[in-house]
């Protein structure tokens, strides 16, 4: 049973996540994307402080015992967390936008990604009936090699190999930038602020990562692991409860499961952090002047259609989507995660290169245009 405390919780943490998404334009498919496309790593920057935070922070709470190894969010290992990272990079890369920017985008007016979280939700419940009867029996089951690991697990010190990765990364920093580049941009970062914050239209990327992965650090300690598109998919359990009763819901093998935990089908906390990410974010656009409503183009539905349903079903593959692999399956040191994550960078890769190529910073420019 949930208590009020959890979803008071959950709503703050929503709510922030949102604010700081909406702050630096976070978006997980521009990390690939702009590399690709022009060569800028601005956003890959903060998507390497982010799993930096996350893996001291996930460390650090375990080495002082206010979080437990059997908390970690560790899945099955397999050829499914390559294929189903693969295609949800790649639907992703054709919806314009990952699972988290098409939160905050929902927030800022964009309607482009109502229709993408729509299409994933679709995709999700998609998944739900394909795996019941035939998925489970003849993809997920033949692709699983073994159970979920962390490498915590291994039975190190828990700070030693959070320690080990995020020296190295700084290593590779300090060697192409030199210790003064470095320190400039730590400096860069840190003094990204003119007036009132919080009407600022931007906050630097590395600055909101760093922040982004202290708060999913204290939400790993006191609530759960942060996920996106597993309570999307609660929700559609949810909608699928109320048009046809609880049984459709209870029948589905895949759908049960969802709500093994849950009292009864209904909106639980994570489902309401979900939806506060996206108020959250609302919040910050309309502080900053920038929340406008955007209809989109027409040429624009089919790639938010297809690569919503696409992203939908491959987050139940892999399982997981962005936010969940990048923070709590990099933070948990997931074996899974990793091989997700090189799923989906290669997935915006393939489509970036050699389909087309999406304009850089789109939803920034726009915001300093206005």
């Amino acid at each position: 049973m949930f208590t009020i405390e959890v979803f008071i919780l959950a709503a703050i943490f929503g709510l922030t996540y949102g604010f700081l998404l909406q702050k630096a334009d976070f978006c997980f498919v521009a990390s690939v994307r702009d590399f690709v496309s022009v060569k800028d790593s601005r956003i890959g920057k903060g998507i390497l402080v982010l799993m930096s935070t996350a893996l001291i922070g996930w460390g650090l709470s375990l080495t002082l015992g206010v979080a437990s190894v059997d908390q970690l969010w560790a899945v099955p290992i397999g050829f499914q967390n390559l294929l189903g990272g693969l295609l949800f990079g790649i639907g992703m890369t054709i919806a314009g936008s990952c699972a988290s920017g098409a939160l905050y985008r929902s927030g800022m007016g964009y309607v482009q990604f109502w229709i993408v979280i729509a299409a994933m939700i679709t995709g999700n419940l998609l998944f739900a009936y394909i795996y019941d009867p035939w998925g489970s029996n003849y993809l997920i089951e033949p692709l699983t090699m073994a159970e979920g690991y962390s490498m915590y697990e291994i039975g190190l010190p828990f700070m030693v190999l959070p320690l080990i990765l995020v020296g190295l990364l700084l290593l590779v920093t300090i060697r192409k930038f030199g210790w003064s580049g470095f320190w400039q941009g730590v400096k860069n970062s840190l003094t990204d602020w003119q007036g009132n914050p919080f009407t600022q239209q931007h906050w630097d990327v590395r600055f909101v990562a760093l922040l982004m992965g202290v708060v999913a650090t204290i939400q790993f300690v006191t609530m759960s692991s942060i996920s996106v598109t597993g309570p999307e998919t609660r929700l559609g359990g949810v909608f699928m409860a109320s048009m046809f009763g609880e049984q459709m819901v209870y029948n589905n093998v895949y759908l049960n499961n969802m709500f093994a935990a849950y009292p009864t089908i209904g909106i639980g906390p994570e489902e309401l952090l979900v939806i506060c990410i996206v108020v959250g974010a609302f919040i910050s656009s309309v502080l900053s002047k920038s929340f406008k409503f955007r209809l989109p183009k027409a040429k624009r539905l089919p790639g938010a259609i297809g690569g919503g349903l696409l992203m939908g079903v491959a987050s139940r593959i892999a399982p997981g989507c962005n936010i969940a692999n990048v923070i709590a399956g990099v933070g948990g040191l997931s074996i899974a995660s990793f091989i997700v994550i090189i799923g989906m960078a290669l997935g915006v890769f393939l489509v970036t290169k050699y389909y087309f190529k999406m304009p850089i910073m789109l939803f920034y420019r726009e915001k300093d245009a206005a």
